[in-house]
């Protein structure tokens, strides 16, 4: 049954992000410039990951960020080894400070559900732009972004409805 209720909600993510993807898609990412801002996110999120199971109080939000830290740490072997399969340097993991965390919406100085509903915004927010970069990425002319794209797509959408099931500030 959750699989089911997954599959509608990635679904609904197709129907309602396609139209705005597609008008996205018209300029044309480089292969150097998906990797970049893939890797970056990558690591923005295995971060705020860190500091969520540091500062939540909340289980919900603490076992996404178990989750993302998991799976983004496979994610961004994925992307270093894309990046030596096309000769493209990428940033190591000590390039974000906090001033980068903090532009990632996750201000580390908020405690309790001040921070919970900070990290879930902002979890939900970067979800949305890492599916709009996957599906940017999978109309690639570079093939190996096309295929790396089309693999992290149906992650990327799990990891959205799972975003959309963070407790947020309902105000």
């Amino acid at each position: 049954m959750r699989y089911i209720k997954a599959l509608l909600a990635n679904l609904l993510v197709l129907i309602v992000f396609a139209p705005g993807v597609s008008a996205q898609t018209q300029n044309e990412l480089d292969t150097q410039s998906f990797i970049e801002i893939a890797t970056r996110t990558t690591i923005l999120e295995i971060k705020t990951a860190k500091l969520a199971l540091l500062k939540s109080d909340n289980a919900e939000v603490k076992a996404y960020a178990e989750r993302m830290l998991s799976e983004q740490q496979a994610i961004l072997n994925g992307l270093q080894n894309l990046a030596r399969i096309t000769q493209i340097a990428v940033a190591n993991n000590a390039t974000l400070n906090e001033k980068q965390l903090t532009a990632g919406g996750v201000a580390p100085w908020l405690e309790g559900e001040k921070f919970n509903q900070a990290y879930s915004k902002r979890r939900l927010q970067e979800r949305k732009k890492l599916v709009a970069l996957m599906r940017k990425g999978m109309e690639s002319n570079d093939i190996n972004i096309r295929s790396y794209a089309k693999n992290a797509l149906p992650v990327s959408l799990q990891q959205l409805y799972l975003a959309q099931q963070l407790p947020a500030d309902k105000s």
